[in-house]
């Protein structure tokens, strides 16, 4: 299954949540994985989800990095 984090497509298994496709993000970005937890999820439409959420084929999330 293909999801759509912040601009770039990350391949996940199907049944996968949203923190699943933030650490793939993270890791392929080589981002500080204790950042994940201090993220705000938000859909294509722009609602609040939680990592929890389950995804969908092509389904688009995007997110910003608080910065420190």
């Amino acid at each position: 299954m293909r999801v759509k984090v912040n601009r770039r497509y990350i391949d996940l298994f199907e049944g996968a949540q949203v923190k699943h496709a933030l650490l793939k993000y993270f890791i392929v970005r080589k981002l500080d994985r204790s950042l994940m937890n201090t993220v705000m999820v938000r859909d294509a439409y722009g609602h609040l989800i939680d990592q929890d959420a389950p995804l969908k084929e092509n389904q688009k999330i995007i997110f910003k990095v608080p910065k420190i």
